[in-house]
């Protein structure tokens, strides 16, 4: 899937929808595909239906070199959804730079922030940073989110 966003209304605001990148195509791994002819022949399952596509009468196998394109629109996709994602920090608090140009980056401490953005202080150095390429070494008590 990947969000895209269109006009909506006299005001023409701006709507976020999820759209599938390629629609009604699946892929799985090729050891996986007897698995799936064998989901695909069942009366009822708790998948939504399907069919396996079949050409000249075999299972084509398709490289990854080929769908190389749609994985890297899922991904940019799943990095605007979350550069929009606040996140709060506390001022003096340690945090370490988890992606982007400055990933792997710690010893950094919030001096500001509006949670969108955080202001980190490097050794010296202040830097401007999303927050969503933030993170922190704290260990958090209570359940475990599956």
């Amino acid at each position: 899937m990947q969000t895209l966003t269109r006009r909506r209304g006299p005001a023409r605001e701006r709507v976020e929808y999820a759209a599938p990148i390629m629609p009604t195509f699946v892929f799985a791994r090729a050891d996986r595909r007897h698995d799936l002819v064998g989901i695909a022949a069942l009366p009822f399952s708790e998948h939504p239906g399907f069919s396996v596509f079949r050409h000249l009468g075999a299972i084509p196998t398709i490289g990854d070199a080929e769908i190389a394109e749609a994985r890297r629109i899922e991904e940019r996709g799943k990095r605007a959804a979350k550069m929009g994602q606040r996140q709060a920090f506390t001022v003096g608090q340690p945090v370490k730079v988890k992606e982007g140009p400055g990933a792997g980056l710690s010893g950094a401490v919030v001096r500001d922030g509006d949670g969108k953005f955080v202001l980190v202080a490097f050794a010296g150095i202040n830097l401007k940073i999303g927050s969503w390429l933030l993170g922190t070494d704290e260990v958090h008590d209570g359940p475990i989110a599956a």
